[in-house]
């Protein structure tokens, strides 16, 4: 792969995403909307954590997500990937494997995906580049709340 490549299709940028996994051994950490998430699921995504951490190799997240979400939530957290809660949430997209590879979108429109949903992402192998997008994502965890907490509060406050 080039420096940069850009990825124009959901199933383009969720197969990326699905590499990247597979090929880290220590750590991924992503920033997403759980309606991708979801989607993800069914590409293989909860597979491909569990074959990380089976590895030795551990996955952070963080979503704004809402009630109609608390079981995607529930099912992450039940694989063993930590993932937290980041208010208000405003198109940031982004995966880092081992610090080294990463896919990123940077002001995404959509709040709800699907594999129709127009989008550009950036494939980069350039360790700059994840550095800048692992700093990103270090100030957002240190802010975001722990997915456990949010459930909690979403289920005291019930569905909408």
């Amino acid at each position: 792969m080039a420096d940069g490549t850009i990825i124009t299709s959901i199933t383009d940028g969720l197969a990326v995403c699905m590499s990247i996994i597979e090929s880290a051994n220590n750590e991924v950490v992503y920033i997403s909307p759980p309606s991708l998430l979801v989607l993800g699921s069914q590409f293989g995504l909860r597979e491909k954590t569990k074959m990380l951490m089976q590895k030795g190799g551990r996955m952070r997240g963080i979503a704004d997500f809402s009630y109609q979400y608390i079981g995607e939530m529930r099912e992450l957290l039940d694989i063993g990937t930590d993932v937290r809660h980041f208010p208000q949430y405003q198109g940031v997209l982004m995966i880092v494997g081992d610090g080294r590879e990463s896919i990123s979108s940077m002001g995404v429109a959509a709040r709800s995906f699907s594999i129709d949903t127009p989008i550009v992402l950036l494939w980069s192998d350039d360790p700059t580049y994840a550095e800048f997008l692992m700093s990103a994502f270090k100030t957002a965890w240190e802010q975001a709340i722990p997915a456990t907490q949010r459930i909690g509060e979403l289920l005291k406050e019930g569905p909408p």
